[in-house]
């Protein structure tokens, strides 16, 4: 039972189970032992008590005497039937009475012999003469007759009821705490997250049900998670915005005191606080750029790419920076390799690894840059020839303002957002990013793309 509309329906399936079966167990039993009962009661001895009855106090006093007889004898039905087949009190006849009459009739016993009650019939219908000279059948049925319809008597339909109240009491008792107990739970922890407690977590008795409950539960943990981890790196984000920001500043302050002193070197210093500038100026662009593509699901501008073409152009850009500091870019372009992409997102993120790539690559190396079909996608992979990463931080270099050098990355002018926003923009397109180090020195970044068939 994993779903909590099977529960509560075979939940109450069973209910209804139980009390049918206990109402044919109560019903069987109860008719059993009346039946019991009736075997001792003598039919001529109720058509004696009858006939006195009805000589002494008329109708009357023999609609009471079968009142009292019936109550007497629970489940007893008696009934005195005239010589033309109807009742004498006028009530209605059962079937089986009615059948029984028709036999009696046929055999020409309904009306004893010539007005006088017949000897020789079965003690089930003793006959006795009324105060009218009228000859009289005593008949009796049990109220279980036909099946079932011992259910119809006072009680046993009380019986009857307050085993299905017990029955369908527990059940109900039980599936409303089943429900009720994980939803309080649930609206506690809810309560606790909206406080600012992003530590609640709903209880694990609840997060292993298989049920609907059970994976609210369970989504509900990951959304906690998520909301803590979300606002965790939202403050740290914030707080390493702050730092990265506060030193270009300080450096512009201390070249503006600089350039303030007497003799100082003024075209150095206001070249020294033009290049802050421009660094903060693409830091704060990048803060912007990384904040676009996090705040939910951007628009893209979806197209077909041929990556191919694209990576011809981001090369060739690229070789310019690597030849002008003594490295070398290679790359073979193969045929067209089409996706459904952002062109402009997609160019950003490859030429964020590359250029990452030239900056770290050592001096009179390659980088190497491959494209080819892997299984459906594309997978493009981008090796320099540099340090490498600590194996304990390569899945941290695609978080926004790490580095694994902090001086160094300044010094070669990276701001520790150009990853990131790789990173980003390759999971916008329903991809993957990772990056190993390489077999002797470097580092090999690979990134999927979903490739269009």
């Amino acid at each position: 039972m994993k779903t909590l509309f099977l529960r509560i329906f075979l939940s109450f399936w069973l209910a209804m189970g139980l009390i049918i079966a206990t109402s044919i167990i109560v019903s069987a039993t109860v008719a059993y032992q009346r039946l019991q009962a009736l075997d001792a009661v003598e039919p001529s001895d109720l058509a004696d008590q009858a006939a006195a009855r009805l000589a002494k106090e008329g109708k009357p006093g023999l609609l009471a005497w079968i009142d009292e007889a019936e109550k007497t004898h629970a489940g007893l039905r008696i009934f005195i039937v005239g010589e033309h087949g109807a009742d004498l009190l006028g009530r209605s006849l059962p079937e089986r009475i009615m059948r029984r009459i028709h036999d009696i009739e046929m055999s020409g016993a309904l009306g004893g012999r010539q007005g006088k009650p017949v000897q020789d019939m079965t003690r089930r219908v003793p006959q006795f003469v009324g105060p009218g000279g009228e000859v009289l059948t005593l008949m009796t049925t049990f109220a279980g007759y036909p099946p079932f319809a011992v259910l119809r008597t006072p009680d046993v339909n009380l019986a009857l009821l307050a085993i299905a109240f017990l029955f369908s009491g527990l059940v109900c008792w039980w599936l409303a705490r089943y429900v009720s107990t994980p939803v309080a739970r649930l609206q506690d922890a809810a309560r606790s997250v909206a406080a600012g407690n992003l530590d609640a977590r709903v209880s694990d008795q609840f997060a292993t049900r298989h049920d609907e409950l059970g994976v609210l539960a369970r989504d509900f943990d990951r959304m906690a998670e998520y909301l803590r981890s979300l606002i965790a790196s939202k403050e740290t984000l914030l707080s390493d915005m702050s730092h990265e920001l506060r030193s270009p500043l300080a450096r512009l302050r201390v070249a503006l005191g600089l350039a303030r002193r007497e003799g100082a070197d003024l075209p150095k210093q206001l070249g020294r606080i033009e290049l802050e500038a421009e660094r903060l100026d693409a830091l704060i662009g990048q803060i912007l750029h990384l904040s676009t593509l996090t705040s939910g699901e951007p628009k893209l501008h979806r197209e077909q790419v041929d990556l191919t073409a694209l990576l011809n152009d981001v090369v060739e850009d690229a070789r310019l920076e690597a030849g002008a500091e003594g490295k070398r870019v290679e790359w073979n372009p193969a045929g067209p390799a089409l996706l459904e992409a952002d062109t402009q997102l997609v160019r950003s993120a490859i030429e964020n690894v590359l250029r990452n790539a030239v900056r770290f690559t050592a001096v009179d190396t390659a980088v190497e840059v491959s494209l080819k079909r892997d299984t459906g996608m594309l997978l493009l992979t981008i090796r320099d020839q540099g340090p490498g990463v600590p194996s304990h931080d390569l899945a941290r270099i695609f978080e926004p303002f790490y580095r694994v050098a902090d001086a160094r990355d300044r010094d070669s002018g990276g701001t520790g957002l150009g990853l990131a926003i790789t990173a980003r923009v390759v999971s916008l397109h329903n991809g993957k990013v990772e990056a190993q180090n390489a077999a002797g020195k470097g580092l090999i970044v690979e990134i999927r793309f979903p490739a269009q068939a």
